[in-house]
C-alpha cells in the first residue's frame, strides 16, 4: 500500500475509533474498539516501513548521484590532464 493511502486509512480509522470508545458501553462495543486498535496498529507499521523504504531508495539515489558525479570528474580530469591543461 502507497503512503498516501495508508494515511488515509488511518485518517478514516482513528475517527471511527474514538467514536467507538465515546459509546462503549457493552462487550460488542469493546470487541469493536480492539479490533479497531488492531487495524490502526496494523496501519502504522505499514506506513513505518513504508517511510522506511523510501528514505533507504533515496539514500541509494543520492549515492549513485554522488558516485556517478565523481566518475565524470575523473574522467573530465583524466582528458585534461592527457591534454596537457
Amino acid at each position: 500500500m502507497e503512503l498516501h493511502s495508508l494515511r488515509e486509512a488511518l485518517k478514516v480509522e482513528i475517527p471511527c475509533q474514538q467514536v467507538t470508545e465515546c459509546k462503549a458501553e457493552n462487550g460488542d462495543l469493546k470487541k469493536q474498539i480492539h479490533e479497531r486498535q488492531s487495524r490502526i496498529a496494523a496501519l502504522n507499521e505499514k506506513q513505518v516501513r513504508n517511510r522506511s523504504i523510501q528514505l533507504c531508495l533515496v539514500f541509494l539515489l543520492v549515492f549513485m548521484m554522488h558516485y556517478l558525479n565523481i566518475r565524470k570528474v575523473s574522467a573530465l580530469a583524466e582528458k585534461y590532464w592527457r591534454q596537457g591543461i
